[in-house]
């Protein structure tokens, strides 16, 4: 939802393209020179928008959001995003009236008479139109009938020139249906997934120092940036024995496990093999097989109780039995290792070598996608060229365009997919195209056009949209470059303090 609202302009733009001259039927103008007294909202030219022309406004762009989203809509939440896209529309419609006024349109009073008879609002029951309670209405609302209708012929002059500039949106039904085949056409690819994972790159510390003699800034970088991963707590190594205690377990089953476990160590201190007994005896199978070893773990890393026992225990010595959630457990600490902080000095051929390594496949990846490339360039299919050097290729199931581009087993990657649909079946490119950190060049195998009677339903409906997308980025457009104009020009103005 949050990013819905912060995409308000485009929404408020998309108001202009679906009908513009519906100013009257929420309650808006596009304010008056002629606007009584106060402090203006918004200046745009001569034009200025009052308060009270704001809120009007900015209950209608309310009541479309608490209408899109229901319930789950915040008013309070959203207020300032609100109190934005509103200033934004009555900006947009100013703007307009400004341009279509310089322009010499103009706006007949019966055009305005019209557009005031369309409001259902003012009907009565009997569906004529009530001049008692247009009179309220605008004198409660507007404070003056002569400022109302001066607000609404100028929503119908902006309304004139949104629909003059719509004119040049124009969508042939040969653009349509390209759209509507494009939409629904198919294809099949081969592609290599060049990323370096799994090769083998040699440590060479001469190769490492010569690194770091020339690299020491991205180094330092990449130390400082993992500066916590040094900071190594206090560790240990320890092996343990555990009697698990289900938790459902009753008061007496817990006293009869703990007295098992107690039993275990007597064993133990009596001469018994711990390793062996644990391999018998432990219910924990991950360590029971390595002798009830657990490895080196950090303070910290076990549970609270577990954890107290193993870094307090003197080096070699068995504990009583210790009760965790698991259960009670017989822990033996082998060796510790002391806290410490590792110095940039201690780690910087590690990093070196890391940042050595991340290069060294970047240009093995890069040197093979221009094998591949130089083959295909000339004359070879990806499908012989990856053959040739020992590559498998993935293949994918049907794919149709998407704005995302995503290729299974591939990526997100809007080029590569929109390239795939100027290639012939079995023709390869010799582009090598980059997804997030791998690289790649296609083939596709087969292509399947849709058929027409499956088209042709659809190129109606897909050309009304065009024109539509088509309107809106148009108007878009050419409101913002007006808006830079006239602000740069002092001549738009917008103060939203005398809200808060």
């Amino acid at each position: 939802m949050l990013d819905v609202i912060r995409r308000g302009r485009r929404w408020l733009t998309a108001l202009f393209v679906v009908g513009i001259g519906g100013v009257f039927a929420v309650f808006i103008g596009v304010g008056s020179p002629l606007q009584p007294g106060g402090d203006s909202i918004i200046t745009v030219g001569q034009h200025q928008i009052g308060i009270q022309e704001f809120l009007r406004t900015r209950q209608s762009t309310e009541q479309r959001y608490q209408d899109a989203f229901g319930d789950s809509f915040d008013a309070d939440k959203f207020s300032d995003m609100i109190n934005s896209n509103t200033a934004m529309e009555l900006q947009q419609r100013a703007i307009l009236a400004l341009e279509a006024e310089e322009i010499g349109l103009t706006v007949a009073k019966e055009e305005v008479e019209r557009e005031i008879l369309t409001y259902a609002g003012l009907r009565d029951e009997s569906g004529n139109f009530s001049r008692e309670a247009y009179e309220n209405w605008i004198y409660r609302e507007f404070g003056s009938e002569r400022l109302f209708r001066e607000q609404q012929r100028r929503g119908v002059l902006s309304g004139k020139l949104a629909r003059l500039l719509f004119r040049q949106a124009y969508v042939s039904e040969q653009e349509a249906r390209d759209a509507v085949v494009g939409s629904l056409e198919e294809v099949k690819l081969a592609f290599p997934v060049l990323d370096g994972r799994g090769e083998e790159v040699e440590r060479d510390e001469a190769a490492v120092a010569a690194f770091l003699a020339s690299n020491e800034a991205e180094v330092v970088a990449l130390y400082e940036k993992r500066r916590d991963q040094f900071d190594v707590p206090e560790q240990a190594l320890a092996r343990h024995i555990l009697v698990q205690v289900p938790p459902e377990a009753s008061d007496a089953d817990v006293t009869e496990l703990e007295s098992l476990a107690r039993s275990y160590r007597q064993r133990i201190v009596d001469g018994e093999d711990f390793a062996v007994l644990a391999t018998e005896v432990s219910d924990d199978a991950g360590s029971a097989t390595n002798g009830g070893s657990l490895g080196w773990f950090r303070r910290g890393q076990m549970t609270p109780e577990f954890d107290e026992a193993a870094f307090t225990l003197a080096l070699g010595a068995l504990s009583e039995p210790v009760k965790t959630t698991y259960g009670f457990h017989l822990i033996e600490v082998q060796e510790r290792k002391a806290a410490e902080h590792k110095t940039l000095e201690q780690v910087q051929g590690d990093l070196a070598f890391e940042l050595l390594e991340k290069e060294t496949r970047r240009e093995r990846v890069r040197a093979l996608a221009d094998q591949l490339a130089a083959a295909v360039h000339a004359g070879s299919t990806l499908e012989s060229a990856a053959r040739d050097a020992e590559l498998t290729l993935e293949r994918t199931d049907w794919l149709k365009r998407r704005p995302d581009g995503f290729v299974p087993r591939l990526g997100a990657s809007p080029e590569l997919l929109n390239a795939a649909f100027t290639l012939e079946p079995n023709e390869s490119s010799d582009r090598v195209f980059t997804v997030g950190d791998k690289l790649t060049l296609i083939q596709v195998l087969e292509r399947r056009k849709p058929d027409p009677d499956e088209v042709e339903p659809q190129v109606e409906v897909q050309r009304q949209l065009l024109e539509q997308q088509k309107r809106s980025t148009l108007i878009e457009d050419w409101i913002n470059q007006r808006q830079a104009a006239l602000t740069d020009n002092g001549e738009l103005i917008v103060n939203l303090d005398s809200l808060n």
